[in-house]
């Protein structure tokens, strides 16, 4: 069976060759069938290893390479985890490339996409089918590079080359403490195998303060991958980039990666207290973007903030002990936002690449089936029955309120509230009211872009029939709280939220205009706007800390300590050659009376050191 799980890694690396060199050679759109017939064998491979991998996990483990004593260890892990996470990245990379015949038709270098595609969905299969730390990052900066160029992909626009060097950089800084925490594992604990981590942690075979900051190491790579406080700014950049990719790898694949990188680990953070740690994170993160997603205008910006949200949502399942929600929730916000990703790119393509929400409207008039599908995708964010997202969504706000710690119930109830606020604000601004002039050149998606979008809409409906077998598949038996009143709680709150969103947008009764005009108001829509100014924040401090203290100070010491040793050197050189110069007469006896001298002066160091 490794031998298939290998090849299921292996097929897209060799993919994305053979698209990129026979759209190159041949017709360009010829990368297009080498990618959608790559896509469909690594899905219907990760199906073959899910159906066949029976109950105990498939694991293979080598030695990449040895050097004396020194052994650098690689393999593969796959269990129902594992399984999960590659039919996500499979199944709906292969919707994507898909819809991204209809989305893409206009560019000219498609085997530049579909190579980047390809090696992206790679790099994530074996992200998750890694055995060790060491492989996981490998695959984790594959991803990485993959996304920095597929965000800069119209690399001639100024805005995508400098989303992409910001993504780049950004999560680069996550990663680099990701290292140091791997190392630390490495050096200390003597393993980087995730199985053995959670052995050595369960039977306390180490210190609690060396775990927490191990854990806390690797934690801050996933906040940075995963688009959490304080590294998010990065997403909503990221948006530059073709909303399909978007829809893959910054809403259902690779920001999943840091959630996964937790799940992986669960017992070696919970031995080691960082679990608090992440549920913090999670719930301020949440709080941060979903009222960030009621004040932005732009389409994708919009979602891209309800990504950060949802991830968020994640982390704090998995912060308060409920792995299960975590990773069930990753199921389903993948399946709804890719389906809302991939609809939003409906909208964009055809009403020639508007992404401004409030310059639209009325597009249900002329594209009727991408406004329902949509719909579909709101409502399943939202957490409205029956639809997937409230299956997974109401499970988090119990575990949370069971937890019993009120700021991060607080912060995470208000963030799972508010998705139906800016959700049907979204929805209500861009299909409904007037049509403006960029609305009425629209018209109905193509039949390639419409088919990934019903099956993605399918499977928001049909997921929660097979909830309990597939809770049972990744968890076995788990304990699922049910808090009536809270549930009451939460639908009433929801229901007076679209009720007030609905007289806004929908009825236009009440009026936007007057607050935004007063400079309170104001401030806060900007506040709200730009992140709470965290992306601010960090100019600021990039500028007056790093560069203007730190940078300078470097700068400082380079030329006055570095290039002053290099060109003191040069110049006592100098100054020792012109007065040697000068002693050089070409009188013998001069030379005789150096001699003489150099000899007594010898001779007395010998009789007194």
């Amino acid at each position: 069976m490794e031998k298939v799980v290998y090849l299921t890694i292996g097929i897209f690396f060799l993919g994305s060759i053979l698209a990129f060199l026979i759209g190159k050679f041949t017709e360009r759109w010829n990368s297009f069938w080498v990618a959608a017939l790559t896509g469909l064998t690594g899905f219907l491979l990760t199906c073959y290893i899910a159906v066949s991998m029976g109950e105990h996990p498939v694991i293979h483990e080598f030695n990449w390479f040895t050097f004396g004593s020194f052994k650098v260890p690689l393999g593969v892990y796959v269990d129902s985890l594992s399984i999960v996470m590659a039919l996500i990245a499979t199944g709906i990379g292969f919707l994507d490339i898909v819809f991204s015949k209809g989305y893409m038709e206009e560019d000219e270098s498609p085997h530049r996409y579909y190579f980047e595609k390809l090696f992206f969905i790679g790099s994530m299969v074996g992200l998750v089918f890694v055995s060790n730390l060491v492989g996981l990052y490998i695959f984790w900066e594959g991803v990485g590079l993959c996304s920095y160029l597929l965000i800069g992909y119209w690399y001639w626009k100024k805005s995508a080359a400098e989303a992409a060097l910001k993504a780049f950089v950004m999560t680069r800084f996550g990663d680099v403490f990701m290292l140091a925490g791997i190392l630390v594992a490495w050096v200390l604990l003597g393993t980087m195998n995730f199985q053995e981590l959670n052995a050595l942690a369960l039977a306390g075979a180490f210190s609690v303060k060396l775990g927490l900051i191990i854990s806390i190491l690797i934690f801050i790579g996933a906040v940075g991958k995963s688009a959490q406080f304080p590294l998010f700014p990065w997403l909503l950049d990221a948006m530059e980039g073709p909303t399909t990719v978007s829809a893959l790898i910054h809403a259902a694949t690779m920001v999943n990666a840091g959630v996964y990188l937790v799940a992986r680990m669960f017992p070696f953070f919970d031995y080691s207290h960082a679990l608090i740690v992440v549920a913090f994170v999670g719930a301020l993160s949440a709080f941060i973007a979903a009222t960030g997603a009621l004040a932005h205008t732009e389409i994708k910006k919009i979602l891209a903030f309800s990504t950060m949200e949802h991830l968020a949502l994640m982390f704090v399942a998995l912060g308060v002990g409920s792995a299960a929600a975590g990773i069930f929730h990753l199921l389903n916000h993948a399946i709804f936002k890719a389906l809302l990703f991939l609809a939003a790119g409906a909208v964009i393509h055809m009403t020639h690449h508007q992404k401004d929400a409030f310059k639209l409207g009325g597009l249900m008039k002329y594209m009727p089936q991408t406004a329902v599908l949509f719909l579909i995708g709101i409502l399943a964010l939202s957490g409205v029955p029956p639809f997937n997202g409230f299956f997974s969504k109401d499970w988090i706000l119990g575990a949370v309120y069971e937890y019993g710690n009120p700021v991060i119930f607080g912060l995470t109830f208000v963030a799972a509230v508010l998705c139906i606020a800016y959700g049907f604000r979204l929805w209500f601004v861009v299909f409904t009211g007037e049509p403006s002039e960029y609305s009425k050149k629209a018209r109905e998606a193509y039949p390639v872009m419409l088919i990934p979008l019903y099956v993605l809409a399918s499977l928001t409906i049909l997921i929660p029939f097979f909830k309990e077998k597939i809770i049972h598949y990744l968890f076995g038996e788990v304990h699922e709280p049910f808090i009536l009143n809270l549930l009451v709680a939460t639908l009433t709150v929801m229901f007076i939220l679209f009720g007030i969103v609905f007289l806004i947008y929908y009825k236009r009764t009440v009026e936007t205009v007057k607050f935004l005009a007063h400079p309170i108001g104001r401030a806060i829509n900007e506040f709200l706007y730009k992140g709470w100014l965290v992306d601010d924040g960090i100019k600021w401090l990039c500028r007056n800390v790093f560069y203007g203290s730190i940078a300078k100070a470097v700068e400082w010491f380079d030329i006055n300590v570095v290039d002053g040793a290099v060109n003191g050197t040069a110049k006592l050189s100098l100054y020792c050659w012109d007065k040697c110069r000068k002693i050089q007469t070409g009188d013998i006896i001069d030379y005789l009376t150096y001699f003489v001298a150099g000899v007594i002066t010898i001779f007395i160091l010998i009789l007194f050191v």
